[in-house]
């Protein structure tokens, strides 16, 4: 343990546990909205704290809730974390790059594209795509969710219960602190011994795992990030009160591994609230009409016969009785059916299912619930929906590249190429850009159509081709300049097709003058020999 640099630290931003005690209380008192949320979505997302595994998670009676979060954070993955291209560009820096040659541009615009094409596998090789996922999800349904970039590895999630953060007036985190419990024995022989010697009364705890009668000693890991200025950062880690030895580092905001995500920002508070929140009247309407028809339609289905008072016929002969078999008495008048009766009852509740259904899809993007059913739908209304649906949540798109996908970005480039962010800068190039992108897509497909109703004369007179092509590889997000050919690519081409041309009109001429010769030389050897 470091004890100078615990003295030094504690004085001046206290103990971990401290801080983590002191505002903890903030946190809890919106844990209670953040587990409603869950228990009408994905419940086992954000349990009870002290819920251990062995518990019964609740069930909701309806699935759109779980189908909604799951198509939404879906969407959201792939618009973040693309599986396919690159979803950034590495963009040079003006003053860096000042007074480069055009060819030396070109060439470190190809260096530059290949360390983007890495950054792209380095994500795939970690796997970076599955906890982001569990992270987007969180997300949506509690609105908090801290990341943590392991050097060199993957990434690992908190809980919003496992952090406490304290923000200024913008917003910015301030201090944060992550509360982890691991096992004794998975921590150094170094720490565990000093750990025996300075063992604090509820610091290191027994506690049973599973069935078995082996006790796991765990201990509590107090993760301490604090701003000291407006662009350092300083971290360390202490159990029982003591500062682990090594843990101490500083950092800066592009270098910070710690991401702490809020979906919506609420003035003065620290903690966000998440998507599901602003829904949650029609989730639970959703379930309370679910729960209605579920019970009313077991009702309908059950099949309960009686016996009139004074019946000559007997309970154990009707349940005896086989298939075909005879039984003494009259049972058109003797035996009734139980019938309920309330189909056009029903009707009612599944007709505002239908409607709360429908608001739902389209406030998580649900494509499914907003295209028509029809033989007649075309692929163009269907990417005209899917394109209204995502620019919904163009705001969202914008708070997550600015404060997930450049900071990600950049924190894998330290660890690969840190020399390339000298003289770059990150820009994301999906998200609120790509909606954009697709926008100016279908603009330029209308204004051809409108130009094309024209006639092609007026396409040949006033379109210009080159532009209009090299707006359409923009709005795709390619690159124009491997795709449309340059002026001078053009001018060079045309000029080789007129040497060929000419070239070939000249050897039909030569041809010509030869057939012209021979047949001169034969008519004069003809003359000759008569």
């Amino acid at each position: 343990m470091e004890q100078n640099k615990q003295h030094e630290l504690h004085v001046e931003y206290g103990t971990g546990k401290a801080w983590y005690t002191l505002n903890e209380h903030s946190r809890t008192s919106l844990e209670g909205e953040w587990r409603d949320c869950a228990q009408l979505t994905l419940p086992h997302i954000f349990p009870v704290e002290t819920q251990d595994e062995s518990a019964i998670l609740p069930s909701p009676y309806n699935s759109i809730g779980p189908s909604s979060v799951n198509t939404l954070a879906s969407k959201l993955l792939l618009a973040l974390l693309p599986p396919t291209g690159v979803f950034f560009r590495l963009l040079p820096d003006k003053d860096a790059v000042k007074g480069i040659a055009e060819a030396e541009m070109k060439k470190l615009d190809s260096e530059l594209s290949k360390v983007e094409n890495d950054v792209v596998e380095y994500i795939n090789q970690k796997a970076l795509r599955v906890p982001v996922y569990e992270a987007i999800k969180l997300l949506i349904i509690t609105g908090n969710v801290m990341l943590y970039k392991v050097p060199n590895g993957g990434i690992k999630v908190f809980s919003p219960y496992q952090y406490v953060v304290q923000r200024d007036y913008v917003g910015s985190a301030l201090t944060q602190c992550i509360k982890e419990q691991v096992a004794l024995r998975s921590l150094p022989q170094k720490v565990q011994t000093l750990l025996e010697e300075n063992t604090e009364d509820g610091e290191v705890s027994p506690v049973v795992s599973g069935s078995t009668s082996t006790e796991i000693q765990k201990v509590d890991i107090y993760t301490m990030i604090v701003r000291t200025s407006a662009d350092k950062y300083t971290v360390w880690q202490e159990i029982n009160g003591m500062i682990v030895e090594g843990t101490v580092k500083k950092y800066t905001s592009d270098t910070l591994p710690y991401i702490t995500l809020r979906w919506t920002t609420v003035n003065n508070e620290d903690y966000g609230r998440g998507l599901v929140s602003q829904y949650m009247g029609d989730l639970r309407s959703l379930e309370g009409l679910t729960q209605t028809i579920v019970e009313g339609a077991g009702i309908s289905s059950m099949h309960l016969f009686g016996l009139k008072p004074g019946s000559t016929l007997q309970v154990e002969d009707l349940n005896n009785a086989q298939n075909g078999e005879f039984v003494l008495g009259d049972l058109e008048r003797e035996v009734s059916v139980l019938q309920v009766n309330k189909g056009a009852d029903l009707q009612v509740p599944l007709a505002l299912m239908a409607q709360l259904e429908q608001r739902i899809a389209k406030a998580f993007l649900s494509l499914s619930g907003q295209v028509r059913d029809s033989e007649r739908t075309t692929a163009t209304e269907v990417r005209a929906t899917a394109a209204e649906l995502e620019s919904t949540l163009g705001g969202v798109f914008s708070v997550l590249a600015s404060e997930f996908q450049t900071p990600l970005i950049t924190i894998i480039l330290k660890e690969m190429t840190p020399e390339v962010l000298k003289f770059t800068v990150p820009s994301i190039t999906t998200g609120i850009s790509a909606i954009s992108r697709e926008r100016d897509y279908q603009n330029l497909n209308v204004m051809l159509q409108s130009i094309t109703a024209l006639g092609p004369e007026v396409i040949a007179q006033y379109l210009n081709v080159p532009a209009y092509l090299g707006q359409i590889a923009t709005s795709l997000g390619m690159s124009a300049d491997d795709i449309v050919k340059s002026q001078e690519q053009r001018q060079q081409e045309q000029q080789q097709a007129q040497q060929a041309a000419a070239a070939q009109q000249q050897q039909q001429m030569q041809g010509q003058m030869d057939v012209d010769s021979n047949k001169e030389q034969a008519k004069g050897s003809k003359q000759y020999g008569s």
